[in-house]
């Protein structure tokens, strides 16, 4: 007799339950959703193979550990069968982190070398201009990406001519097409391609398998390799990709490129607005203040040319007055000054200081002479009586007197005769010259 749906189901589940039931498994988590109940929906892969998960809220609620896309996880739970699918499940009771997935492993490990390399450093970033003309949307031709970017231009910034370069997103090639779209855009003299003023690289959210186009080694370097500035819009706030670190503007989304990178025409319309007010204020006082001067002049009693300039030449002659004075009394100052110094430069009173000056050099001479005198004197005594002191101390004249220094090979004075030996070889010196003796 057949089974209906539900009976074969149930067959199933228990099947499953009661052959497999409670396991651990370790694989890598690939797409990861947390439902507005509090359960986190995942899938768990390995090479082959991948099998979805569930982990309820009340146990989600106590773990430790974050789930997201790309980590290598352990998980307790037990296999079951959903029966609202018909579809192999298996629910989590506990996660351990194990490590990371492969492809996390990758990233981890271009990331690394590529920001060793310089290509995530600050200084080589350039700056989106503060009033784009034109920009080119690197991205797919369909879907709603285009279309939310494309209003979000309209509304604030209608002005803008945009270009849309449509490329494959995701699968295996999609980052030479992308790479492909940068070098043609950076260099429209020689690509035909129109000249923008940047480029914005979108691409909604997604799994890392997705999204793993755009950590890619080809478009990391591409984008480096751009002349125009890049942004890059991939995913929603929360992914991170290798094109991110190297654009010179990462978005969280790619609304949000629109919104960092053009002037909102509302708030351009609003700020021109106040400036024009501003200025018709400031041009309305200017005109209100020249028109009061004006009828000031115009009001005021206006003389003959002779009778303005008259104060002005009474006030001429009185500094003309005041200068002459000044001038001769500073004349008479010098005179005065001129003849004090020619009193003291006269015949007499020079010839008087050089007398007095020769005589005081004279008196100096003759103290000095007087002075070297005695103190050479001095002198002389001196040396004599420490030549004749050095002339008692020395072992010359003892030798001349009939003494000797008798010495032994070495050239050591001998002054002990137990030290000596028969037959030890000796010098000796006298008055005049030398002797050999042997001790006997």
């Amino acid at each position: 007799m057949p089974l209906s749906v539900t009976e074969l189901v149930c067959r199933l589940k228990q099947t499953v339950e009661v052959h497999v039931g409670e396991q651990c498994v370790v694989g890598e988590i690939g797409s990861c959703k947390a439902a507005s109940s509090g359960h986190i929906y995942f899938t768990l892969k390995d090479a082959t193979c991948q099998l979805q998960c569930a982990l309820y809220a009340f146990r989600a609620r106590s773990m430790q550990v974050r789930l997201r896309e790309g980590m290598l996880v352990e998980l307790r739970g037990k296999a079951t069968v959903w029966e609202g699918r018909g579809a192999l499940q298996f629910i989590v009771d506990s996660v351990r982190e194990a490590g990371l997935g492969s492809l996390q492993q990758q990233f981890e490990a271009l990331k690394a070398r590529l920001a060793a390399e310089g290509l995530f450093d600050s200084a080589r970033k350039r700056r989106i201009p503060r009033f784009p003309q034109s920009v080119a949307l690197v991205t797919s031709a369909t879907g709603a990406v285009i279309q939310d970017m494309r209003h979000r231009l309209e509304q604030r910034a209608p002005w803008m001519r945009t270009y849309l370069y449509p490329v494959q997103v995701q699968g295996k090639g999609a980052e030479l097409g992308i790479a492909r779209a940068l070098e043609q855009l950076g260099h429209p003299d020689r690509s035909g391609m129109p000249a923008v003023d940047y480029i914005i690289i979108a691409r909604g959210g997604g799994s890392l398998e997705d999204l793993w186009c755009f950590n890619e080694e080809v478009l990391a370097r591409a984008i480096a390799a751009c002349p125009l500035p890049i942004v890059s819009a991939v995913g929603h706030e929360t992914d991170f990709t290798i094109a991110d670190f190297v654009a010179d503007l990462r978005a969280p989304t790619p609304t949000a490129a629109i919104e960092l990178t053009t002037p909102d025409a509302g708030e351009l319309r609003t700020w021109l607005g106040a400036t024009a007010r501003h200025l018709r204020q400031q041009l309305t006082r200017s005109l209100q203040m020249a028109r009061l001067r004006l009828k000031v002049v115009q009001q005021s009693r206006l003389g003959t040319p002779c009778e303005l300039i008259a104060p002005y030449q009474q006030r001429l002659d009185s500094l003309t007055e005041e200068l002459h004075s000044a001038l001769h009394n500073r004349l008479q100052q010098e005179r005065n000054r001129l003849s004090l110094c020619a009193a003291r430069l006269s015949v007499p009173s020079v010839l008087s200081h050089i007398h007095h000056a020769a005589d005081q050099l004279s008196r100096q001479k003759q103290l000095l002479l007087t002075t070297l005198h005695n103190r050479m004197s001095r002198n002389h005594a001196r040396l004599e009586t420490l030549a004749a002191r050095l002339a008692a101390a020395s072992p010359q004249n003892a030798l001349d007197r009939g003494f000797a220094l008798v010495s032994t090979p070495d050239g050591r004075l001998a002054r002990d005769a137990a030290a000596l030996h028969s037959g030890d070889a000796l010098s000796i010196q006298l008055a005049k010259g030398k002797i050999q003796a042997t001790v006997r």
